[in-house]
């Protein structure tokens, strides 16, 4: 009897947790219905974003300087996916992505906001 329990604790994994099972999930995997990866340079934003992880939410305005200041929202609630020195990776839908693309063409700058958890 204790042979054949032996023989099956080495057969049979361990029931892995989920987050076990989303830290080897890919990207892609990871991602909600409907939405896509955006890589943006920590160099696009007008200042830094501190301490940000994985899972934080984070909100973006563009920012127009000068004769006529502008501020406007352009995406709000995306989830970092990723984060290091060189980019943070967030979850954005086809509004945000194209609302992101387009400040970033207008030459405006990117200024994020970390929202809190309360």
């Amino acid at each position: 009897m204790l042979l054949a329990a032996s023989m099956v604790s080495t057969f049979v994994a361990p029931a892995r947790s989920a987050d076990e099972m989303a830290a080897t999930a890919s990207l892609a995997q990871r991602l909600s219905m409907s939405t896509w990866a955006l890589a943006l340079p920590t160099a696009w934003l007008a200042a830094p974003l501190a301490e940000v992880r994985t899972g934080d939410s984070v909100d973006l305005l563009a920012v127009r300087m000068g004769d006529r200041p502008l501020a406007v929202a352009i995406a709000a609630d995306l989830r970092v996916m990723s984060a290091d020195e060189r980019s943070i990776v967030f979850e954005v839908d086809e509004e945000s992505a194209t609302a992101i693309a387009s400040a970033r063409a207008s030459g405006l700058l990117i200024v994020p906001l970390l929202r809190s958890t309360h």
